[in-house]
Protein backbone atom coordinates (compact mmCIF):
# COMPACT_ATOMS: atom_id res chain seq x y z
CA UNK A 1 0.00 0.00 0.00
CA UNK A 2 1.25 3.33 -0.66
CA UNK A 3 1.91 6.02 1.44
CA UNK A 4 -1.04 8.20 0.44
CA UNK A 5 -3.10 5.39 -0.09
CA UNK A 6 -7.32 6.13 0.88
CA UNK A 7 -9.89 3.16 1.38
CA UNK A 8 -13.33 3.60 0.41
CA UNK A 9 -14.45 3.41 3.85
CA UNK A 10 -12.14 5.33 5.65
CA UNK A 11 -13.23 8.77 3.41
CA UNK A 12 -16.44 7.87 4.05
CA UNK A 13 -16.46 7.92 7.86
CA UNK A 14 -14.61 11.31 7.55
CA UNK A 15 -17.64 12.95 5.50
CA UNK A 16 -21.00 11.06 6.61
CA UNK A 17 -22.19 10.54 10.56
CA UNK A 18 -23.42 7.05 9.74
CA UNK A 19 -22.35 5.56 6.40
CA UNK A 20 -23.40 2.43 5.15
CA UNK A 21 -22.23 0.20 2.14
CA UNK A 22 -22.36 0.51 -0.72
CA UNK A 23 -21.73 4.14 -1.25
CA UNK A 24 -22.52 6.22 -4.13
CA UNK A 25 -18.87 8.35 -4.80
CA UNK A 26 -21.05 11.15 -5.67
CA UNK A 27 -23.96 11.22 -2.91
CA UNK A 28 -20.39 10.79 -0.11
CA UNK A 29 -18.92 14.20 -1.37
CA UNK A 30 -22.20 15.77 -2.20
CA UNK A 31 -20.90 16.47 -5.93
CA UNK A 32 -23.78 15.47 -8.20
CA UNK A 33 -22.82 16.48 -11.40
CA UNK A 34 -20.18 17.26 -13.30
CA UNK A 35 -16.45 16.03 -13.90
CA UNK A 36 -14.68 15.30 -10.75
CA UNK A 37 -11.17 14.04 -9.94
CA UNK A 38 -9.96 13.07 -6.48
CA UNK A 39 -6.09 13.03 -5.41
CA UNK A 40 -4.84 11.94 -2.12
CA UNK A 41 -1.57 14.23 -0.51
CA UNK A 42 0.74 13.69 2.29
CA UNK A 43 -0.87 16.59 4.66
CA UNK A 44 0.99 16.26 7.69
CA UNK A 45 -1.06 18.30 10.34
CA UNK A 46 -1.45 18.02 14.15
CA UNK A 47 -3.42 19.68 17.50
CA UNK A 48 -2.93 19.37 21.28
CA UNK A 49 -5.43 20.66 23.95
CA UNK A 50 -5.28 20.18 27.04
CA UNK A 51 -7.46 21.76 30.51
CA UNK A 52 -4.55 22.96 32.85
CA UNK A 53 -7.22 22.95 35.68
CA UNK A 54 -4.86 26.71 36.58
CA UNK A 55 -8.12 28.17 38.32
CA UNK A 56 -7.59 31.71 40.04
CA UNK A 57 -10.13 33.35 42.89
CA UNK A 58 -12.19 33.13 43.17
CA UNK A 59 -11.93 29.36 42.16
CA UNK A 60 -9.33 27.35 44.33
CA UNK A 61 -6.60 25.41 42.61
CA UNK A 62 -7.69 21.81 43.61
CA UNK A 63 -4.04 20.27 42.83
CA UNK A 64 -0.53 20.07 44.97
CA UNK A 65 2.18 21.55 42.63
CA UNK A 66 0.80 24.98 40.16
CA UNK A 67 4.50 25.61 39.21
CA UNK A 68 5.87 22.18 38.49
CA UNK A 69 2.38 21.25 35.92
CA UNK A 70 3.20 24.55 34.05
CA UNK A 71 6.69 23.67 33.47
CA UNK A 72 5.85 20.40 32.67
CA UNK A 73 3.39 20.96 30.57
CA UNK A 74 6.02 23.14 28.45
CA UNK A 75 7.74 20.30 28.27
CA UNK A 76 5.10 18.09 27.04
CA UNK A 77 4.62 20.44 24.36
CA UNK A 78 7.74 20.86 23.32
CA UNK A 79 8.27 17.08 22.90
CA UNK A 80 5.23 16.40 20.72
CA UNK A 81 5.65 19.27 18.90
CA UNK A 82 1.98 19.98 17.03
CA UNK A 83 1.37 22.16 14.55
CA UNK A 84 -1.35 23.94 16.96
CA UNK A 85 -1.88 23.59 20.31
CA UNK A 86 -4.43 24.89 22.75
CA UNK A 87 -5.12 24.87 26.65
CA UNK A 88 -7.70 26.28 28.53
CA UNK A 89 -8.22 26.97 32.28
CA UNK A 90 -5.00 29.09 32.55
CA UNK A 91 -6.31 32.29 33.76
CA UNK A 92 -3.33 33.89 34.80
CA UNK A 93 -1.60 36.47 32.61
CA UNK A 94 1.38 35.59 33.83
CA UNK A 95 1.61 31.54 34.08
CA UNK A 96 0.19 31.57 30.24
CA UNK A 97 3.54 34.53 29.88
CA UNK A 98 5.50 32.11 31.44
CA UNK A 99 4.53 29.21 29.03
CA UNK A 100 4.42 31.27 25.70
CA UNK A 101 8.09 32.12 27.00
CA UNK A 102 9.00 28.44 27.40
CA UNK A 103 7.86 27.82 23.95
CA UNK A 104 8.47 30.65 22.14
CA UNK A 105 11.72 29.52 19.80
CA UNK A 106 9.11 26.82 18.16
CA UNK A 107 5.80 28.64 18.94
CA UNK A 108 6.41 32.41 17.94
CA UNK A 109 2.58 32.90 16.99
CA UNK A 110 -0.23 32.83 19.86
CA UNK A 111 -3.96 34.41 21.14
CA UNK A 112 -4.97 34.09 24.33
CA UNK A 113 -8.46 35.01 26.32
CA UNK A 114 -10.80 36.59 24.86
CA UNK A 115 -11.50 39.38 27.78
CA UNK A 116 -13.05 42.46 27.43
CA UNK A 117 -12.39 45.78 30.00
CA UNK A 118 -14.88 44.47 32.90
CA UNK A 119 -14.37 42.73 36.45
CA UNK A 120 -14.26 39.23 34.95
CA UNK A 121 -11.06 36.70 34.55
CA UNK A 122 -10.67 36.29 31.20
CA UNK A 123 -11.48 33.25 29.20
CA UNK A 124 -8.21 31.22 30.14
CA UNK A 125 -7.52 30.22 26.86
CA UNK A 126 -4.35 30.14 25.23
CA UNK A 127 -3.65 28.89 21.41
CA UNK A 128 0.09 28.21 20.31
CA UNK A 129 0.52 27.77 16.78
CA UNK A 130 4.25 27.25 14.99
CA UNK A 131 2.72 29.12 11.76
CA UNK A 132 1.80 32.67 11.26
CA UNK A 133 -1.84 33.16 11.37
CA UNK A 134 -4.04 34.02 7.71
CA UNK A 135 -6.90 34.92 9.98
CA UNK A 136 -7.74 35.37 13.80
CA UNK A 137 -10.68 36.13 15.63
CA UNK A 138 -12.69 35.33 18.98
CA UNK A 139 -15.73 36.16 21.13
CA UNK A 140 -17.07 35.97 24.41
CA UNK A 141 -20.12 33.46 25.24
CA UNK A 142 -23.35 36.00 26.73
CA UNK A 143 -24.92 32.83 28.09
CA UNK A 144 -23.41 31.79 31.47
CA UNK A 145 -24.26 29.92 34.92
CA UNK A 146 -22.55 29.25 38.38
CA UNK A 147 -19.40 30.09 38.91
CA UNK A 148 -18.40 30.18 34.92
CA UNK A 149 -19.87 33.89 35.26
CA UNK A 150 -16.52 34.62 36.81
CA UNK A 151 -14.69 34.56 33.26
CA UNK A 152 -15.05 35.89 29.99
CA UNK A 153 -15.39 32.15 28.44
CA UNK A 154 -15.49 32.16 25.05
CA UNK A 155 -14.09 31.31 21.41
CA UNK A 156 -10.83 31.47 19.62
CA UNK A 157 -10.21 31.50 15.75
CA UNK A 158 -7.21 30.79 13.94
CA UNK A 159 -6.74 30.27 10.43
CA UNK A 160 -3.01 28.53 9.51
CA UNK A 161 -1.24 26.88 6.99
CA UNK A 162 1.86 24.92 7.72
CA UNK A 163 4.43 24.67 5.03
CA UNK A 164 4.24 20.78 3.73
CA UNK A 165 0.33 21.07 4.05
CA UNK A 166 -0.76 21.81 0.60
CA UNK A 167 -3.82 23.25 2.39
CA UNK A 168 -4.76 26.25 5.52
CA UNK A 169 -6.86 24.74 8.43
CA UNK A 170 -9.71 26.75 10.04
CA UNK A 171 -9.05 26.26 14.22
CA UNK A 172 -11.82 26.76 16.57
CA UNK A 173 -10.82 26.72 20.37
CA UNK A 174 -13.01 27.04 23.55
CA UNK A 175 -14.06 26.32 27.00
CA UNK A 176 -17.53 25.74 27.12
CA UNK A 177 -19.97 26.00 30.43
CA UNK A 178 -19.81 23.39 32.77
CA UNK A 179 -22.80 21.26 32.48
CA UNK A 180 -23.47 19.95 35.60
CA UNK A 181 -24.22 23.35 36.99
CA UNK A 182 -28.36 24.50 38.21
CA UNK A 183 -28.92 25.55 34.63
CA UNK A 184 -26.07 24.06 33.01
CA UNK A 185 -27.28 22.14 30.37
CA UNK A 186 -29.60 25.22 28.73
CA UNK A 187 -26.81 27.33 29.16
CA UNK A 188 -24.15 24.98 27.39
CA UNK A 189 -26.70 24.30 24.81
CA UNK A 190 -26.97 28.20 23.70
CA UNK A 191 -23.63 28.16 23.59
CA UNK A 192 -23.53 25.74 21.15
CA UNK A 193 -25.73 27.56 19.22
CA UNK A 194 -23.32 30.63 19.55
CA UNK A 195 -20.22 28.54 18.65
CA UNK A 196 -22.42 27.30 15.37
CA UNK A 197 -23.13 31.03 14.43
CA UNK A 198 -19.18 32.06 14.90
CA UNK A 199 -17.84 29.49 12.80
CA UNK A 200 -20.07 29.76 10.32
CA UNK A 201 -19.07 33.26 9.83
CA UNK A 202 -15.40 33.07 10.22
CA UNK A 203 -14.63 29.43 8.60
CA UNK A 204 -13.61 29.33 4.90
CA UNK A 205 -16.12 26.02 3.63
CA UNK A 206 -13.62 24.95 0.82
CA UNK A 207 -11.26 24.55 3.82
CA UNK A 208 -11.19 21.96 6.60
CA UNK A 209 -12.06 22.64 10.21
CA UNK A 210 -11.41 21.74 13.59
CA UNK A 211 -13.32 22.55 16.78
CA UNK A 212 -11.64 21.58 19.49
CA UNK A 213 -10.85 21.96 23.29
CA UNK A 214 -13.18 21.22 26.87
CA UNK A 215 -16.52 21.14 24.96
CA UNK A 216 -17.97 19.93 28.41
CA UNK A 217 -20.61 17.74 27.01
CA UNK A 218 -20.33 13.87 28.65
CA UNK A 219 -20.04 11.61 25.01
CA UNK A 220 -21.44 8.69 27.41
CA UNK A 221 -24.88 10.90 27.56
CA UNK A 222 -26.91 9.71 24.14
CA UNK A 223 -28.59 12.97 24.25
CA UNK A 224 -26.09 15.35 25.21
CA UNK A 225 -23.58 13.98 22.30
CA UNK A 226 -26.57 13.81 19.58
CA UNK A 227 -26.69 17.60 20.57
CA UNK A 228 -23.09 18.63 20.48
CA UNK A 229 -23.01 16.86 16.65
CA UNK A 230 -26.00 18.28 15.42
CA UNK A 231 -25.54 22.17 16.15
CA UNK A 232 -22.34 22.05 15.51
CA UNK A 233 -23.26 20.75 11.90
CA UNK A 234 -21.36 18.59 9.71
CA UNK A 235 -18.51 18.31 12.41
CA UNK A 236 -17.70 15.05 13.45
CA UNK A 237 -15.69 13.27 16.50
CA UNK A 238 -12.19 12.56 15.55
CA UNK A 239 -12.02 10.22 18.66
CA UNK A 240 -15.25 7.91 17.02
CA UNK A 241 -13.95 8.47 13.26
CA UNK A 242 -11.13 6.40 13.99
CA UNK A 243 -13.41 3.34 15.36
CA UNK A 244 -13.24 3.85 19.10
CA UNK A 245 -16.54 3.68 21.27
CA UNK A 246 -18.27 7.22 21.97
CA UNK A 247 -18.25 5.90 24.97
CA UNK A 248 -14.61 5.20 25.55
CA UNK A 249 -11.44 7.79 25.98
CA UNK A 250 -13.10 9.52 29.41
CA UNK A 251 -10.71 12.65 29.94
CA UNK A 252 -12.49 13.28 33.26
CA UNK A 253 -11.79 10.61 35.88
CA UNK A 254 -12.45 8.91 39.21
CA UNK A 255 -9.49 7.62 39.43
CA UNK A 256 -7.28 10.81 39.18
CA UNK A 257 -4.61 11.97 41.75
CA UNK A 258 -3.81 15.30 40.81
CA UNK A 259 -6.33 16.38 43.80
CA UNK A 260 -4.51 17.25 47.02
CA UNK A 261 -7.72 16.51 48.38
CA UNK A 262 -9.33 13.08 47.20
CA UNK A 263 -12.89 14.23 48.28
CA UNK A 264 -12.50 16.54 44.89
CA UNK A 265 -12.39 13.71 42.33
CA UNK A 266 -15.69 13.22 40.49
CA UNK A 267 -18.05 10.76 40.82
CA UNK A 268 -17.72 9.12 37.49
CA UNK A 269 -15.65 8.52 34.35
CA UNK A 270 -16.95 11.37 31.40
CA UNK A 271 -15.51 12.27 28.32
CA UNK A 272 -15.55 16.02 28.34
CA UNK A 273 -12.60 16.88 25.99
CA UNK A 274 -12.99 16.70 21.87
CA UNK A 275 -11.14 17.02 19.05
CA UNK A 276 -14.01 17.61 15.78
CA UNK A 277 -13.08 17.87 12.26
CA UNK A 278 -15.33 19.28 9.90
CA UNK A 279 -14.44 18.24 6.46
CA UNK A 280 -14.07 21.10 3.49
CA UNK A 281 -15.66 21.10 0.26
CA UNK A 282 -11.93 20.58 -1.36
CA UNK A 283 -10.07 19.19 1.00
CA UNK A 284 -10.66 16.50 3.67
CA UNK A 285 -7.72 15.74 5.77
CA UNK A 286 -7.92 12.08 7.07
CA UNK A 287 -6.92 11.41 11.14
CA UNK A 288 -3.95 8.94 11.23
CA UNK A 289 -3.74 8.70 15.10
CA UNK A 290 -5.59 10.18 18.30
CA UNK A 291 -4.12 9.66 21.77
CA UNK A 292 -5.57 10.83 25.25
CA UNK A 293 -2.73 12.41 27.18
CA UNK A 294 -2.12 11.38 30.42
CA UNK A 295 0.80 13.73 31.46
CA UNK A 296 2.11 13.20 35.13
CA UNK A 297 4.74 15.35 37.15
CA UNK A 298 6.33 13.78 40.44
CA UNK A 299 4.04 10.79 39.59
CA UNK A 300 1.26 13.03 39.71
CA UNK A 301 -1.68 13.69 36.94
CA UNK A 302 -0.85 17.07 35.85
CA UNK A 303 -4.39 17.95 35.81
CA UNK A 304 -8.31 17.25 36.29
CA UNK A 305 -8.59 16.24 32.70
CA UNK A 306 -6.28 14.35 30.50
CA UNK A 307 -5.33 16.12 27.04
CA UNK A 308 -5.71 14.89 23.63
CA UNK A 309 -3.86 14.63 20.46
CA UNK A 310 -4.92 14.02 16.95
CA UNK A 311 -2.54 13.60 13.65
CA UNK A 312 -3.56 13.77 9.49
CA UNK A 313 -1.07 12.43 7.48
CA UNK A 314 -3.16 12.79 3.82
CA UNK A 315 -5.71 14.72 2.62
CA UNK A 316 -8.45 14.03 0.00
CA UNK A 317 -8.36 16.56 -2.44
CA UNK A 318 -11.66 17.01 -4.88
CA UNK A 319 -11.26 19.06 -8.17
CA UNK A 320 -13.94 19.74 -10.62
Amino acid sequence: MSSTALTFSQLARHVLEAPSSPYSFRKLVRRPNGPLRLQVQLAPFSVMTQNMALLVAPGDYLGTNRKGVVAEISSRIRSLSPDVVGLCEVFSDGERENIRRALRDIYPYFQEGPDEDDLESDGGLLVLSKHPFLVTGAFIYRDCDGFDCFANKGMIHIRVQSPSCPTAFDVFYTHAQDISTDDGANTLYAQLAKMQEFIQQRADPTLPAIVMGDLNIPAENPQHYAHLLNQLAGVRDCWAIVGNSVESGSTYVKENNFYEDADDRPSLDERLDYVLLRVGTRAIPIVSDIEILKFTCNGRFISDHFGIRVAFRVMAFLYP
